[in-house]
């Protein structure tokens, strides 16, 4: 094991930077008048649930100056504090499949379907993650952000899908849990 692993993983798990098995910050070309989601950083919730809500828009009022997704990509948010505050999400039910949004975004897109986008988005916002984000900031104090560089050069820990979806599954019993203690406690 190296320096730059930071733990050790099972036999059957494979270790990979991000920038040899994902796309980072892909671009779409569509149609100009195909309605398509927008979605501002407002539109993102904070913390662990990965929700998204979105606006409608024309592909022609988005294409220039604006981030761009598809359907199941996975976007962090680079800047501070929304990247401290686990500003991440999958992009889904989007208009059309496509969407745009705020500029504040690093996108991450599979090639195939090696890695399930739950799987990446429990990753991007573990501790882990978010703390090693945090020691490679760019940027002055108030505009900090995490650089494409961070997100390359991240090593990601990949177990076998099935293994992916059971962990991913996990998740999902443990935060509707903890949605129904909240829900009981207001």
């Amino acid at each position: 094991m190296t320096d730059d692993l930071p733990f050790y993983i099972p036999d059957l798990w494979q270790w990979a930077k991000i920038k040899d098995i994902l796309q980072i910050n892909p671009r779409n070309s569509l149609e100009n008048n195909l309605k398509v989601s927008f979605v501002p950083m407002l539109l993102i919730d904070n913390g662990y649930s990965g929700k998204h809500t979105d606006e409608v828009r024309l592909w022609k009022q988005v294409k220039s100056g604006f981030t761009h997704f598809k359907e199941n990509d996975v976007g962090i948010a680079k800047i501070t504090p929304c990247f401290e505050n686990r500003k991440s999400t999958i992009f889904k039910n989007l208009r059309n499949g496509y969407g745009a949004g705020t500029t504040e975004l690093h996108i991450l897109r599979t090639y195939d379907d090696t890695i399930l986008p739950q799987y990446l988005l429990a990753y991007i916002k573990s501790n882990l993650f978010i703390e090693k984000g945090k020691q490679n900031f760019i940027g002055v104090v108030g505009q900090q952000r995490i650089g494409r560089t961070y997100i390359e050069n991240l090593y990601l820990p990949i177990p076998p899908l099935q293994e992916q979806q059971r962990i991913a599954d996990q998740i999902d019993v443990i935060f509707t849990q903890l949605d129904a203690i909240i829900s009981s406690l207001l």
